[in-house]
C-alpha cells in the first residue's frame, strides 16, 4: 500500500508543486521541470508506453501543442521567443503524453485544491500583511499569483457544486472564501474581474441544468456577498485608485498604470506593420526605441520599456504575428469544444479556467508567465482526457 501511494505521489509531483512551491519563487516554473522529469520517469517505469499510446491517440489538445511547438521552434530561430515559453511548452507536452490522467480524479483534485488555496492565503498574508510589502513584495509576480488563486477559486466552487458529502461541502465553501480573500489581497483588478465573471457563468450554467437547487442558490448568495463584504477596505482602496487613474485620463494625463496601457495598445498598429504574418518576436523593446526616435510615442511610454503589451491578444499578434495569434486562439477555443465531451464536473472545471485566462488576458499576459502557463496547459490537458471516461471518479 505504501509503495502504491509513493508511486502515485511521485507521478502527481508536478500537480503537488502547482499547489505549493509554485507560489514561493519567481523561478518556481524552472523547478517545475524537475518535478515533471521525476513524474515522467516514474510513469514510464510503472506503466511503460501504455499511457503514451493512449494519450497521443486520444488527446487532441496534445496535437495542438505539437503544432504550437513546431511554430514556436521556427519562431525561435527566425526572430527569437521567450525561453521560458519554450521550456514550459516542452515540459507540459512530455508530461501530458506520459501522464495517467485517472490519477487526477475528483478526490485528488479536491486535496490539491485545499492545499493550493491554503498555501496561497498563507503567502499573501505573510508578504502583504505581516511584512507589509504589498503586491510588489510577493515572491511571484502578483499577476500570475492572482491567476493561480483564481484557478483554485474556480476549482473549489465547481467541487462544492458537485459534492454531496456535508463535510466536503463545508471544506470547499471555506476554500471559496479563502481564495476570494487571497484574490482581493493580491490587488489585481483584471484577475478579480475574471474570477467574478467565471463564478457567475458557472453558477448560471449549473442553475440552467438543475432548475431550482437550494444548495446552488445558497452558494451563490454566500459567494457574491463574500466577494463584496470580505476585506471591504482593500476593495474600496482599489476602486478609489482606479477612479483617480480614470480622472487623470479624462484630463489627458496618460502616465498612470491604465494610461500607459492605453498608450501601449494604441501603438500596436505601428509595432506590427513591418511583419504582420510572423511578428517581431523578442524585438519589441527595439521597436519601441525606433518609434520613440521617430517621435511616434511619448517619453513616458519610452521610459516604461515594456517587455509585453499588457494584453495577451495584442502581445501575441505583435510578437508572433497573425499565425501565432491564430494558434493562440485555438489554445483557448479547442479546450472549450473538447470540454463538451467530458462529464459536467470536468466541463465546468475546464470552462472556468478558460474564462479566467481569457478575461485576464485583456489586461495582462498570463500565458507569458511560466507558472500560469503550466497551470493552464496541464490542468486543461488532463481534464480533456476524461472525455475517454465520462464517469466521474
Amino acid at each position: 500500500m505504501f509503495k502504491k501511494y509513493l508511486i502515485n505521489g511521485l507521478i502527481l509531483l508536478p500537480f503537488i508543486w502547482l499547489s505549493t512551491g509554485i507560489y514561493l519563487s519567481n523561478d518556481s516554473d524552472k523547478t517545475m521541470v524537475i518535478m515533471i522529469l521525476i513524474s515522467i520517469a516514474t510513469s514510464l517505469i510503472t506503466f511503460g508506453i501504455k499511457e503514451i499510446k493512449k494519450n497521443i491517440i486520444n488527446n487532441r489538445f496534445i496535437w495542438l501543442l505539437l503544432v504550437m511547438f513546431s511554430y514556436i521552434l521556427f519562431s525561435y530561430f527566425y526572430h527569437g521567443v521567450s525561453s521560458r515559453e519554450i521550456r514550459t511548452l516542452i515540459a507540459s507536452l512530455l508530461l501530458l503524453i506520459t501522464f495517467p490522467h485517472q490519477l487526477l480524479n475528483k478526490i485528488t483534485l479536491s486535496t490539491l485544491t485545499v492545499i493550493g488555496s491554503i498555501t496561497g492565503l498563507i503567502v499573501v498574508i505573510y508578504f502583504s500583511i505581516i511584512l507589509n510589502l504589498g503586491r510588489d513584495g510577493f515572491p511571484v509576480n502578483a499577476i500570475p499569483f492572482s491567476t493561480i488563486t483564481a484557478t483554485y477559486l474556480i476549482f473549489s466552487i465547481v467541487l462544492l457544486l458537485h459534492c454531496n458529502n456535508l463535510k466536503t461541502q463545508i471544506i470547499m465553501l471555506l476554500m471559496v472564501l479563502i481564495n476570494i480573500s487571497s484574490l482581493i489581497l493580491s490587488e489585481t483588478r483584471g484577475t478579480l474581474l475574471a474570477g467574478f465573471i467565471a463564478i457567475i457563468f458557472i453558477l448560471l450554467k449549473t442553475l440552467h441544468f438543475n432548475k431550482i437547487n437550494l444548495k446552488i442558490i445558497a452558494t451563490s448568495v454566500v459567494i457574491i456577498t463574500g466577494m463584496f463584504l470580505i476585506l471591504k477596505q482593500p476593495i474600496e482602496q482599489r476602486i478609489e485608485q482606479t477612479a483617480i487613474e480614470y480622472h487623470k485620463i479624462e484630463e489627458g494625463n496618460l502616465t498612470s498604470s491604465i494610461g500607459l496601457r492605453f498608450q501601449l495598445w494604441d501603438s500596436v498598429p505601428m509595432l506590427m506593420k513591418d511583419d504582420i504574418l510572423l511578428g517581431v518576436g523578442n524585438n519589441i523593446r527595439s521597436e519601441i526605441d525606433n518609434l520613440y526616435k521617430k517621435n511616434k510615442i511619448s517619453q513616458s511610454l519610452y521610459d516604461l520599456q515594456p517587455a509585453h503589451l499588457h494584453n495577451q491578444y495584442l502581445d501575441k499578434i505583435v510578437k508572433n504575428g497573425v499565425l501565432g495569434f491564430i494558434l493562440f486562439m485555438f489554445l483557448l477555443l479547442l479546450p472549450f469544444v473538447l470540454s463538451k465531451k467530458t462529464s459536467a464536473l470536468y466541463e465546468q472545471l475546464s470552462l472556468g479556467i478558460i474564462i479566467i485566462f481569457s478575461i485576464a488576458s485583456l489586461t495582462d499576459v498570463p500565458f507569458n508567465h511560466g507558472q500560469t502557463l503550466f497551470i493552464y496547459l496541464l490542468f486543461i490537458g488532463v481534464f480533456n482526457m476524461f472525455s475517454l471516461n465520462n464517469k466521474v471518479k
